[in-house]
């Protein structure tokens, strides 16, 4: 057994000098792979240390499979300082990891690699750009080399990202210990109108010639030559756009290419698109991808471009990108200005080029570069043996979170605003609370007495939104009276996911995957997929708001809703952790119930419901308590009875399932003394059917239960000043219609 044998990936450190998470291309794969290999092996965790950028104020973390990503410092260190840290940090920490991944050669030294190799930890070393391992040895002293090139025999493994790099590093180290992984391309579904929906608000026509640039603004990606080349393109097709979508790098070259725009009358055919962290729309957007960098390891839009169906016209980088881009099958290469304005003019004078080229260069990038084949290839490296059936790559993205607080922005309201109340009913079957979980127990009669609230939301003004599970959505018993409502004008429909219930039925019926974010991501997915398409079929509209039942939202679930085209979920009670989530995501008691977005592109919005932690300790971050005092050693102690009768701190969400209506009273009046603007009620269908839930058993409990909306709605709209309104209106700055 060798070294690297000794044990199998539990968790990798994947270690990065500078990390620009919206942009870097190192980043940006780390992040696209690290999704995908956590589809592949969720058992396989991915954390990231940073060594010398350091922590920005607010942490731009833009991978929702990435555990963590540790910056080794608050401000930029000197060299030794830098290396002290890192040896102590790696001293501290490098017991949680199997493997460490070093992505750019960090440690000068060897210090960490040594303690690596000490540790019997699996070390690999990529190459990237122009760090092939002659290269790093030779920026060594002379005097140095030596000793370098034995520093690097500490490694287990050598990753190139190029044929060129890779036959570099054989040069010097073991062949079999070198491995050639070309940067993964991973596109997502696209809309069904993208291209037109991303041209019209370009201001772009429908036939017109668009040119794309994906990359930096630096000398090194070189987009002025681009611009300067324009002119002599526009002689041939005067409809042609350039646009150029990146961060600038040098501001030198952002002068001169706007000099140029200037000089050459370019103002209305140059597009700067500026830093875009989601540069899909551009590819699908435009006709051809152009590309004048004078050094790439790898060049990842390249082949992004071809996995869109663009045909390229490239630079040519002699074994980087000669292997991919085919001359005159998947694009064309250039030299000079001479060989890049006659690559784009052949293609921009023959649609049926560029449709071919397009074609061809699709087929070879999925099936060369697709991220489950680069994803398989380095858990392999890592230690992972393959499983005989692995998932099918979802597409998914993974730059949002309902549960990760890093990708979180609240939503703006105007404190001057009245109180908004929204009723939200989960619509689902009845089944025994106290039993296990049952696939044969669909009974939806229940859904016939929602008559009885709609008496009381009559009065009040109040149209509740109904978030609908599988089995309410296709059985007639079940659809049929909320499909009245829905022609009425008296409720709105969402959706609501019990796995248990919903197709397909692939995963064993218990108490842990009774949460959706516990199962597979693939399976969540095709979960959340079909109960879309069974509400869309039902209703006659495409729900736009989710709630995972049981509260069970997981890593992914946010991906995968912005990926079905959903506005906003409501997956979190706060102070009301789903008690069977896996991976530690049950103990965070800290959310608040004010709503907040759940991506840095604020698609996806979070609305949760109305719960806190009340009475005169609510406000000495009692959060830290609740665990403690409502978890189940407080409850066997009777705690939160204690200090809730006391007035010292309770527990109390806005429901009128297990909460008293003073109790709901003291918490819009504590909430709103804190700023909330907001406020979500909420409870089960079946309710509404004597004998189906705990808190309504008979006829008197149900009276009571109505009673309670009824006295509530009253209070909120006298005492409190509120309104009752649709999610919508707190997603969308207008009102929702009527």
């Amino acid at each position: 057994m060798t070294r690297a044998d000794v044990r199998r990936p539990g968790r990798v450190l994947h270690v990065l000098k500078y990390y620009r998470p919206a942009f870097t291309g190192e980043g940006v794969f780390l992040e696209r792979s690290s999704a995908v290999m956590q589809e592949i092996a969720p058992e396989v965790g991915h954390d990231l240390l940073v060594t010398h950028t350091p922590r920005p104020p607010q942490d731009p973390a833009a991978c929702s499979t990435l555990g963590r990503v540790i910056y080794l410092s608050d401000r930029p260190l000197g060299t030794l300082r830098r290396q002290l840290r890192m040896a102590a940090w790696f001293i501290a920490h490098l017991h949680r990891y199997s493997a460490v991944h070093v992505r750019t050669h960090a440690d000068w030294y060897f210090v960490t690699y040594l303690l690596a190799r000490l540790a019997r930890r699996r070390l690999i070393l990529s190459a990237t750009l122009d760090d092939s391992l002659p290269v790093l040895i030779n920026q060594y002293r002379p005097s140095l080399r030596r000793l370098a090139a034995r520093g690097f025999r500490l490694f287990d493994g050598y990753v190139s990202i190029s044929p060129k790099l890779d036959a570099e590093t054989r040069g010097i180290a073991d062949p079999r210990r070198c491995h050639l992984i070309p940067c993964g391309v991973s596109i997502p579904l696209p809309p069904p109108d993208g291209r037109s929906r991303m041209r019209e608000s370009l201001g772009i026509g429908a036939e017109e010639l668009v040119l794309l640039f994906v990359g930096g603004l630096g000398a090194r990606k070189d987009p002025l030559f681009l611009v300067r080349a324009l002119p002599r393109i526009l002689a041939v097709r005067p409809d042609t756009r350039l646009i150029l979508v990146g961060p600038v790098l040098e501001r030198d070259q952002l002068a001169a290419i706007r000099d140029v725009i200037a000089a050459q009358n370019l103002g209305d055919r140059v597009i700067l698109a500026g830093e875009q962290r989601d540069p899909h729309p551009y590819f699908r957007a435009a006709d051809i991808l152009v590309f004048a960098s004078h050094l790439e390891g790898f060049g990842t839009v390249v082949p992004e471009a071809m996995a869109h169906g663009l045909p390229v016209v490239v630079r040519h980088l002699p074994g980087v990108n000669d292997s991919f881009v085919l001359q005159d099958e998947t694009g064309h290469l250039f030299d000079d200005e001479e060989g890049y304005v006659a690559g784009v003019i052949r293609l921009a004078t023959d649609a049926e080029a560029r449709a071919r080229l397009g074609a061809e260069g699709r087929k070879l990038a999925r099936a060369r570069f697709g991220m489950r084949g680069v994803a398989e290839r380095y858990l392999a490296v890592y230690g992972r043996k393959p499983d005989p059936v692995a998932p099918e790559e979802t597409r998914l993205g993974a730059n949002a979170s309902v549960l990760d607080h890093r990708f979180h922005a609240p939503l703006a309201t105007p404190a001057d605003s009245p109180p908004l109340l929204i009723t939200m009913v989960d619509a689902e079957e009845a089944f025994d609370w106290s039993g296990p979980f049952r696939r044969d127990a669909p009974d939806v009669s229940s859904m016939a007495a929602q008559a009885r609230a709609h008496r009381v939301f009559e009065r009040h003004g109040v149209v509740p939104l109904y978030l609908v599970d599988y089995p309410v959505a296709t059985q007639e018993a079940g659809r049929a009276p909320l499909r009245d409502l829905l022609a009425d004008g008296a409720c709105e429909i969402g959706a609501q996911m019990h796995p248990w219930v919903t197709p397909p039925f692939t995963e064993a019926v218990n108490e842990r995957n009774s949460y959706a974010g516990n199962l597979p991501v693939e399976l969540e997915l095709a979960k959340a997929r079909c109960l879309t398409d069974a509400l869309a079929e039902a209703f006659g509209e495409v729900p736009r708001i989710y709630r995972t039942g049981r509260f069970g939202a997981g890593p992914r679930t946010a991906d995968i809703l912005k990926s079905l085209g959903y506005l906003a979920d409501s997956s979190v009670t706060p102070h009301w952790p789903a008690g069977g989530l896996a991976g530690g995501l049950s103990g965070n008691w800290a959310f608040s119930a004010r709503p907040y977005w759940t991506d840095r592109d604020r698609t996806l919005l979070e609305i949760p419901v109305s719960a806190a932690l009340v009475g005169r300790l609510s406000a000495t971050r009692a959060e830290r308590l609740a665990p403690r005092i409502f978890g189940r050693g407080g409850q066997r102690l009777r705690l939160g009875g204690a200090l809730a009768r006391l007035g010292l701190l309770e527990r109390i969400r806005l429901s009128p399932e297990g909460m008293t209506l003073e109790e709901a009273k003291r918490l819009t009046r504590h909430m709103l003394a804190q700023g909330h603007r907001s406020f979500v009620l909420t409870y089960h269908s079946p309710s509404l059917a004597p004998g189906n839930t705990p808190y309504v058993r008979d006829a008197a409990q149900l009276a009571r239960f109505l009673g309670w909306l009824d006295d509530y709605y009253a209070f909120f709209r006298e005492e409190i000043g509120g309104r009752f309104g649709s999610w919508r209106e707190l997603r969308d700055p207008a009102p929702a219609p009527a």
